[in-house]
């Protein structure tokens, strides 16, 4: 449970800070945020997915004068919490 603490409160940051910056722009700016998952479990993985994703659709319905959208990156736990959260790595930008 700490570590689901500190990656919450990383990610609000992260969410804050970008939203922070979008003030002053027009275009859409996109924040990507990984998420790791154990997709072999049952459908819990693939039901907490759709959950966020819902909710996202749900808070940028609502919210439609925010110009940043979360960009999910998923990734497979494969059972191993551990090792997974340490090989999470996002690809570079292509900018």
């Amino acid at each position: 449970m700490p570590a689901l603490s500190f990656f919450s409160l990383l990610f609000l940051k992260i969410f804050f800070f970008e939203m922070g910056m979008a003030k002053n722009s027009t275009s859409i700016i996109p924040v990507k945020v990984g998420v790791v998952l154990d997709f072999d479990n049952d459908l819990d993985g693939k039901i907490g997915l759709s959950c966020i994703n819902m909710s996202l659709s749900d808070f940028y319905d609502t919210h439609g004068d925010y110009k940043t959208r979360l960009v999910l990156i998923t990734r497979d736990s494969k059972n191993d919490v551990a090792a997974a959260a340490a090989a999470v790595r996002l690809k570079p930008s292509s900018r």
